[in-house]
């Protein structure tokens, strides 16, 4: 009887270790490319090859915002902020651009430029997209530099070409949020983040890029406003 039992036991911790390492294969699976670039960007910044621009201080220092807010649109804010990677697409069709929106992992540096190897990123403490009062924030590269490994090197480099007054849409989950142009700026990092740490009027969308193509000198920004919400 205790040689059944044992043998019975033994089985079930065959099993287990079975079970658990196909569920650990099988995330692997599915999220080992989000592991291996934030890894591979955590080393390269802390190389003595690395590009100086990328290696002095975050792609942005933009503080959450917290506003007195009834429940409804605190609720709103908070729910809008949950994505799921290509959940979204951004669309200019003016520069002929058509993108997934990525959420980073966190919000470390790391983090962030692995995420634009998938897309454009979502900032980590900006608004979720059409929030009804706040401010969204996509990062996306200008020009490509040795290390990059994506297919969006170059997604945001053309645009300077927006204009105040031109479109452009986010597109998910049914939804066409359409949003227009109403200031462009080129602005130093630090005037970057404190123009971007500020209130919202509304419902705002900003583009960042770095500027000029090449450099982390300075930020290019297109900030729009959203005038409409269509479905699809």
């Amino acid at each position: 009887m205790h040689s059944i039992n044992r043998k019975r036991l033994k089985q079930a911790n065959i099993f287990l270790i079975i079970f658990f390492g196909m569920s650990l294969l099988s995330f692997f699976i599915m999220n080992g490319g989000a592991f291996a670039a934030n890894i591979r960007y955590a080393l390269f910044l802390r190389s003595p090859f690395v590009e100086a621009d990328l290696a002095r201080g975050e792609i942005l220092e933009v503080e959450p915002i917290i506003a007195e807010e009834g429940p409804t649109v605190a609720r709103e804010r908070s729910g809008s902020r949950i994505l799921v990677a290509q959940e979204y697409e951004l669309i200019i069709p003016k520069i002929s651009v058509q993108v997934p929106i990525v959420p980073p992992r966190s919000g470390s540096k790391e983090a962030i430029l692995a995420s634009m190897e998938g897309g454009v990123a979502l900032y980590p403490s900006s608004d979720g997209i059409g929030t009804p009062s706040g401010r969204s924030i996509l990062l996306g590269h200008s020009s490509r530099a040795s290390w990059y490994r994506g297919d969006y090197a170059t997604i945001f480099s053309l645009l300077p070409k927006l204009e105040v007054f031109d479109e452009f849409y986010v597109v998910g989950k049914g939804k066409k949020y359409v949003y227009q142009v109403f200031a462009r700026k080129i602005l130093s990092p630090s005037d970057a983040n404190a123009l971007l740490s500020g209130y919202a009027s509304g419902s705002e969308l900003d583009l960042i890029t770095c500027y000029p193509i090449g450099s982390a000198s300075k930020r290019n920004i297109v900030q729009a406003s959203l005038v409409r919400v269509e479905e699809i």
